[in-house]
């Protein structure tokens, strides 16, 4: 009993000295409630996005991709006889190497124009009733290096547009007034490569298929790719 009363008397002195050193000392726990209204940070570290700074990189991505994608599509509709779409494309890779012309237009004019080239060679690859000529065989062969390039770019690019389309969802006023137009062309990115990404697979599975040029060589050059 003594030594349980000699116990209790040490502890009351230490918390009787901790209070005189500090009497306004104590532990406050959070309610979940008082949990629940404190606002997530912005970002892993709680740095705000980056609009500008991310929109340069995915810009300079989009267009070399894009630009290497309308190049193949404007092979493909000349192999398959479709000179009048054909030339819209090349029309649209002039346009998009305009440096006087708006980044946000460009983008939304490649977009449409590229996602348009898909469905027509998707068709016209379908159609079963049309037989490649020698001729559209070569031009189909010259399209490959151009595809397997914009495959690249794509694998670069849907990251890169995917945290920028959640960013601008998440700060649509923040993106318009860091981004301009591109705030609203950018969100359809992420269609964009989809289409391209199925038009691509068709394309090459229709290479190896037909027996065209080079189309050996394409298991090696997508060993590196996800498609």
């Amino acid at each position: 009993m003594k030594k349980i009363n000699y116990l209790s008397y040490i502890l009351t002195v230490l918390i009787l000295t901790v209070s005189s050193i500090n009497p306004s000392y104590s532990i406050s726990l959070s309610s979940p409630t008082d949990l629940l209204k404190k606002k997530p940070k912005e970002g892993g570290d709680g740095a705000k996005f980056d609009f500008k700074n991310a929109n340069t990189g995915l810009v300079k991505t989009f267009f070399e991709s894009s630009n290497n994608y309308l190049q193949a599509q404007e092979y493909l509709l000349i192999a398959y006889g479709k000179n009048t779409q054909a030339a819209q494309v090349k029309e649209a890779i002039a346009y998009a190497k305009d440096a006087g012309v708006d980044d946000a237009k460009k983008m939304k004019n490649s977009i449409k124009v590229s996602s348009d080239a898909s469905k027509e060679i998707e068709n016209s690859m379908n159609d079963e009733s049309f037989k490649l000529t020698a001729e559209g065989k070569a031009s189909y062969a010259q399209s490959l290096p151009f595809l397997l390039n914009g495959v690249k770019g794509t694998v670069e690019l849907q990251p890169q547009s995917q945290a920028m389309v959640a960013n601008i969802q998440a700060n649509p006023m923040v993106a318009l007034k860091e981004l301009g137009g591109l705030s609203k062309v950018l969100p359809n990115v992420p269609k964009y490569i989809s289409t391209l990404t199925n038009t691509a697979k068709l394309v090459i599975s229709g290479a190896k298929a037909k027996k065209i040029e080079g189309s050996d060589s394409l298991d090696t050059a997508m060993n590196d790719l996800t498609l």
